[in-house]
């Protein structure tokens, strides 16, 4: 995924900047010489005046914070400008952040950058603890991601693996390298407009609506991948400045995605701008919070609206297709791997059908390879970062009110305390494990835990799982002639998520008989 980076230059005079800092540093002493430090914090680095611990983190914030971890133990303390922030890296103390002191560090930080690209952190992943998140919340697991609505939009997921099957495996009749980012990202987000908006953006069949994919697109990759560093997130005194103007880019990404956001609620509309009157089994997710917009206790605005669509529309893009393509880099790097998948695949579906989401059930070393890949590979390394209000205790150690608190997933999938030769990619260690990802397992936590848990889990894991299971099935893969496995690029590309750097290019071939594809009407020409 393309990547958009904004680094923060400096405008101001010499002289202002040496002025600022000298009066922040001593304000800062005279601040410690009044209050003293009685606190008893947890262990970490020596940080930098004004920066803290800013410098430490890099490109790559959960490497670091791993390394840390490594040598100070599995809760840091470190300071972000002026932000505090804890990080924790072990199953017990993510259990105590997400499970056992919920209710103190459910809520969210009011990023700067959410506020002006997430319509003041109105979408659901930011909001901070309260009663617009709690009714979001209950919206989306009671009217959206129910089992009966993902049971009734089951022939429409099905439907759009099935046109990115025969796409794939005509491109690799042609002789060219496919590329799986393309397909695979275009797959998850034409499931994901359908299921919450009834649109759908790319297929052989969309030639007229390149203008609106374009557009599409490019609000997916500015938001999905763009990196930036906002002074004001962690220096809020240096606001007002916006040092290298990184504020006004972000305020012109805001505007244009609205535009794209107001097109969507239009279309739910008639024309005098009242909400479209739809059967309940036809409502999508806009239409169901537009039903909500005349409640007079919580005020469904346009804005909240918009959030929410934007939530899900970056969700899927820098998670479940991240996700398969990090899994499908592995099988590569691993052929013993994708032949056992492939082998169970023959075992149970057969090769004179195609798979179905019921033969899911059946597949437990695919669901094995795909926890696998959950715990080498998450998307959300930290997860979001939680937030107390007021002080708190982890561990023993005194936790400052309004502290960014971290749980590096990443850090607990590669620890060699608990997993056998972490960094091989092995599926059989889940094998005969009741492990599971539904946040109940504190070693594996790819869609996090307790009350901010991804409240659409279900859906995110059987769309990783079929998709997976359908190109497995239907596709032989390979490497670009002459690669060796062990020469695939498996680098990360940090942004919203941590995804592939490279694209995933492969050879493609059928692997059914032809039969097969022309009775589930493909045509691989």
């Amino acid at each position: 995924m393309a990547t958009v980076e904004y680094a923060a230059g400096s405008f101001l005079s010499s002289q202002y900047i040496a002025a600022t800092v000298i009066i922040a540093i001593a304000g800062l002493l005279i601040f410690r010489l009044v209050s003293g430090n009685k606190q008893r914090l947890p262990p970490g680095p020596r940080g930098l005046p004004l920066l803290g611990h800013l410098h430490l983190l890099g490109m790559y914030p959960h490497r670091s914070l791993c390394t840390m971890a490594d040598k100070y133990g599995p809760i840091i303390y470190l300071k972000m400008g002026s932000v505090p922030m804890v990080a924790v890296s072990s199953p017990e103390l993510a259990m105590e952040v997400l499970k056992t002191q919920d209710q103190h560090f459910a809520s969210r930080p009011q990023f700067v950058a959410g506020r002006i690209l997430a319509y003041e952190n109105q979408s659901t992943s930011l909001q901070p603890n309260g009663d617009k998140w709690r009714f979001m919340r209950k919206v989306i697991s009671q009217e959206l991601v129910t089992g009966k609505r993902l049971e009734m939009s089951q022939p429409v997921r099905a439907q759009e693996v099935l046109n990115t099957m025969e796409e794939i495996l005509s491109d690799g009749q042609k002789g060219a390298l496919v590329d799986l980012d393309v397909k695979l990202t275009q797959l998850v987000l034409n499931q994901t407009t359908l299921f919450n908006f009834s649109m759908k953006y790319y297929g052989r069949k969309r030639k007229d609506k390149a203008e609106k994919v374009e557009e599409f697109m490019a609000v997916v990759k500015t938001l999905g991948g763009t990196k930036f560093f906002l002074a004001e997130e962690f220096f809020p005194y240096l606001g007002r400045l916006d040092i290298g103007g990184v504020a006004k880019r972000l305020r012109g990404i805001a505007h244009e995605a609205d535009n794209f956001y107001n097109a969507i609620l239009k279309s739910h509309r008639n024309e005098d701008g009242s909400p479209r009157v739809i059967s309940e089994k036809d409502q999508d997710f806009v239409d169901v919070l537009f039903a909500h917009q005349k409640e007079n206790k919580i005020n469904v605005s346009d804005d909240l609206i918009k959030a929410a669509v934007q939530d899900v529309i970056v969700a899927s893009s820098s998670t479940s297709s991240a996700t398969m393509l990090w899994a499908l880099a592995e099988l590569l790097r691993n052929p013993e791997v994708l032949r056992k998948v492939q082998k169970e695949l023959d075992d149970v579906v057969g090769r004179e059908r195609l798979a179905k989401e019921s033969d899911l059930r059946d597949l437990p070393y695919l669901r094995c390879m795909v926890k696998e890949t959950f715990r080498l590979h998450p998307t959300l390394p930290t997860l979001f970062p939680h937030f107390n209000e007021a002080a708190q205790k982890i561990d023993g150690y005194d936790i400052p009110a309004k502290c960014l608190v971290m749980v590096n997933v990443y850090s607990i999938g590669r620890d060699p305390k608990l997993w056998k030769n972490p960094l091989d990619f092995n599926p059989d260690r889940f094998l005969n494990s009741e492990m599971d990802v539904k946040g109940q397992n504190f070693e594996l936590l790819p869609f996090g835990a307790g009350r901010r848990m991804c409240v659409g889990y279900n859906l995110g894991l059987v769309t990783v799982e079929f998709g997976l299971a359908q190109l497995l099935h239907t596709c032989d893969i390979f490497l670009p002639e002459g690669m060796a496995p062990e020469n695939l690029n498996m680098d990360e590309e940090s942004g919203t998520s941590v995804t592939r750097k490279d694209a995933l290019l492969v050879r493609v071939a059928p692997r059914l008989p032809s039969h097969v594809y022309e009775k589930a009407g493909m045509s691989l020409l």
